[in-house]
């Protein structure tokens, strides 16, 4: 079974309350909110090791629900890099400046497109030729499903006479 370690770098989902944020996260720490500005100093900090999936999956939803992302990679795997001050700042919301596109170090070089991109850029096929000409409706009400109907061959019951229950 394969295990999990999570990782708190200090991001936020995009449209959520800082302050709202930090609060829920000091909460999950069980820190001081005074205490809470260096969980978000962007430093990975493993909030838990070798966990399954399914404990994994629970994590990110607490987290996602007090606004905040957790990093979850495999147990044994090194920790994800932190993140420099201007994606951390891309991150935080309200923050002027645009992170730069760039793919997971782990990806081979593919990442994301942007929403609504044209991904193939082919030509579209040429519309299938079909003639109808020779089909015709019928009136409403006017079908029938019995010629639908499968009939299944009379089978005898078998002879259980014989058969007994016993107590045990």
């Amino acid at each position: 079974m394969e295990s999990f370690d999570i990782y708190f770098l200090g991001e936020m989902l995009p449209d959520a309350d800082p302050t709202t944020v930090r609060q829920g996260v000091a909460k999950l720490f069980k820190v001081q909110e005074s205490a809470v500005d260096r969980l978000f100093a962007g430093k990975p900090l493993r909030v838990k090791q070798g966990v399954d999936a399914e404990a994994a999956g629970r994590y990110r939803t607490a987290f996602r629900d007090v606004g905040a992302l957790v990093q979850i990679v495999a147990s044994g795997s090194p920790p994800p890099a932190p993140k420099a001050p201007d994606e951390r700042a891309a991150h935080t919301p309200g923050a002027e400046a645009e992170a730069p596109h760039r793919p997971p170090a782990d990806s081979g070089g593919y990442g994301l497109a942007e929403p609504g991109a044209i991904l193939d850029h082919s030509e579209a096929p040429a519309p299938a030729e079909i003639d109808t000409g020779s089909l015709e409706a019928l009136p409403p009400n006017t079908g029938s499903l019995e010629d639908c109907r499968v009939e299944k061959p009379h089978r005898p019951i078998p002879d259980i006479s014989h058969l007994r229950l016993v107590d045990d």
